[in-house]
This record gives C-alpha cells, structure tokens and sequence, in this order.
C-alpha cells in the first residue's frame, strides 16, 4: 500500500494528529512484539493496528499489493522446511555414528576374534561361487560337470583380457616403452581374413601375409575324467610335404637350411619354433625369438575348430599325437619369454592355458610353474583357492 492511501485512511479515522498517531501505533508495536516473544509466530500486518474500517476502506486500492504481501508471507515457510530435515538427518547420521563407535568400543577381545573368525569362513563360500559363476556352467557348453570337475575347470579358465602383453607393460611402464621397443601393431597382416577372435596371439603388419595355415582341428571325443572335449590337430598335405625338408634339415643340423624354410614358409610352425631356439642359444635375439614363438601361435589359432576354445577351460589335446606336440611346445615358451620380459599377469594365463590342455597328464609341469605366476602376478586369492 503507498504512503498516500495510508494518509488518507488516517484522516478519515480521524487521526490527523501525527504524533498521537505515531505514539499509538509505537504502543502497539510492543504489544505485538510481547506477544510474539510469548510463542506467536503468525505474521503481524501492521495496518491491522488502524482498525478494521481502515483495512476495509483501503482494500479496493490495495488489493494487489495485499496479495503480493500474502506471498511474500507464505515463502518464507516453504523455504525453512528443508534446512529443518537437514538437520534431522544429520543429527540421524551423528547418532549413528555414535552408536557404531559405542559398539566397536564395547566389543570385547574375544567377540572381536569370534566376528574374524565367521568373516574368513563365509569368505572361501563366497569366493568359490564367484568362480563357478564366472567360469559358466559345462551343460550350457555340450559338457555336464559334476561339482568337482566345475571348480576344476573354475581354476582353468583363462581370462582373455588379460592376455596381451603389450596392454601389461603400457600399464607397468608406458605407452612410450612399447613405442621404443618397437613393439607397436599397426594392424593385421595381409592375406587370409581372420574371422574369429584370436586370443593368444597378436599379428602385426610387419608379418608375412598368410595364405593358409596348414593345420586343422577336429574333435575326436570326450575326456570322462576332467569333463572336456578332445580334440586333434591335423596337417594338411601340403604341410606334410614341407614336414619332409624341414627333418631332414633339423637330422643334418644345418641352421642355414631351417632358417631357408622359414622364410619360404613362414606359417611352417616346426620350422618357426626350431629357429627361435636357434636365434636363443646363438644369438641371444630374445625379441625375434620370442616373435617367432607368437607367428607359431597365430598359425594355430587360425587352425583352430569352431567348438574349441583356449580361455574355456574345457579344450584338450593328446600329448601322445605328434602333431599335437607343437601347440604345447609354442605355449611353454611363450610363457617363457612373457616371464623375461616382466608380463607376470600375461605369463599366469598362458600358464593356465598350457595346463588346460592336458591337466591329467601336464607333460612341460605347468602345475609346478602355476602357483609361481600367481604370486608374480599377485593372484593370492587364486593361490588359495588351488590350495583348497
């Protein structure tokens, strides 16, 4: 309401003294404010102090700014609400707080060793049903397991992520030390169109281009024992034909002339493994070794069967079929130089690899070198679960 309504409705009152008016309206202005220190917190107009006939007469004019007034009244008690639940809930939280603090003070030694205790007996029930979750039921895969042979399997499966060494030691060292060791892939090489998903090896562009692999898998049966599918590898005729140079040239001890085949078969897997052990023991050319051993991988994982799988847990091979020989061979060393260079966590896998193949058997004791990586890679959950 402006000053010039409030004037007027004072002159109609009759109050055309201001002072009087100013002393009345002082002395009620004490009045409400004695009450409002009693307990009352309702919202004082102080034109109500005129008199109803003077609230009346100014209501035609002031009609807007009333109910400007009225709004403005009503915020401020919408806003107050939240501040009163914060505080709430932080005394909630401090209560809490203290309580858990009183209870951890009043807990005793032995109740202390008694709640450790039932922790690390519910923690391996725990653990054991993690594995078998992420190791995936044997029916869903053609194969039906019984309990024993699952959490055997839990301990083979490989994970497939973690299978690439370059990925571990631009985690340990950098992306600038794969870089200087010339490491880098820069893509697939050219030749045969890989469709399937290869885990344990990694081409380069720099390789030779592949026309085919000269290997084949096929499945051959069922291990009743570890509950897993037996395959066999085969070669082709043409791999056979080259079979013949490359023993004779391995019976003459002639490194010229196995190193002669590796360049005109450069997928000749015999032939890739015999001159990195070659390239070791003479030269000390760890690298090229070691990239020799990953050609022969990727010459086999391009001869892989459908239904087989390396990460699985489930795929085997007999030791005693020659032809099979070189995929365990290719394994024990890759794991070998992933050792050297530093790849704990790389090398664990492929060790569990290796071992899936034949874990009855285990011909290069990857069970003995298991454990190892596992501590190397700080696997200790693992470690305690093999020895369980």
């Amino acid at each position: 309401m402006s000053s010039r309504a409030v004037r007027r409705a004072l002159k109609e009152r009759g109050y055309d003294d201001m002072a009087e008016t100013t002393a009345l309206i002082e002395k009620q202005v004490c009045e409400m404010e004695s009450e409002k220190d009693r307990g009352s917190s309702e919202p004082v107009n102080m034109f109500d102090l005129l008199g109803g006939d003077a609230a009346e007469s100014s209501e035609s004019e002031g009609s807007v700014e009333g109910g400007v007034e009225a709004i403005v009244e009503v915020e401020p008690k919408q806003e107050a609400m939240p501040a009163k639940t914060k505080k709430t809930k932080r005394g909630k939280n401090k209560k809490s707080k203290g309580k858990g603090k009183e209870k951890a003070d009043d807990m005793s030694m032995a109740e202390f060793e008694a709640h450790l205790k039932k922790h690390d007996a519910e923690l391996p029930q725990v653990e054991t049903k993690k594995a078998q979750g992420a190791a995936g039921r044997g029916a869903a895969l053609g194969v039906e397991l019984t309990a024993e042979q699952q959490q055997n399997r839990a301990l083979l499966v490989v994970d497939a992520k973690q299978l690439d060494a370059e990925a571990e030691i631009k985690r340990l060292f950098g992306s600038a030390a794969v870089q200087n060791a010339g490491q880098g892939r820069r893509g697939m090489p050219r030749g045969l169109a890989v469709r399937k998903r290869l885990a344990l090896s990694h081409p380069k562009a720099t390789w030779p281009p592949m026309n085919a692999p000269g290997i084949e898998m096929q499945q051959v049966g069922v291990d009743e024992e570890t509950g897993g599918h037996v395959f066999a590898v085969e070669h082709t005729e043409r791999f056979r034909s080259v079979q013949i140079d490359f023993l004779s040239a391995v019976m003459t001890n002639d490194a010229d002339a196995i190193a002669g085949l590796a360049y005109h078969h450069p997928y000749h897997v015999d032939a890739l493994l015999q001159l990195s052990e070659i390239l070791k023991q003479t030269g000390g050319d760890f690298i090229e070794a070691g990239t020799l051993v990953e050609r022969a991988l990727y010459a086999f994982e391009c001869g892989f069967a459908s239904r087989f799988s390396i990460t699985n847990g489930l795929g085997r091979l007999d030791f005693r079929r020659i032809e099979s020989r070189g995929l365990f061979l290719a394994l024990f060393r890759h794991m070998q130089f992933l050792a050297r260079r530093g790849c704990w966590r790389t090398a664990f896998e492929v060790n569990k690899a290796l071992l899936a193949l034949d874990p009855v058997r285990d011909p290069y004791g990857a069970l003995l070198t298991l454990d190892f990586h596992a501590l190397k890679s700080r696997q200790y959950e693992y470690v305690r679960r093999m020895s369980t």
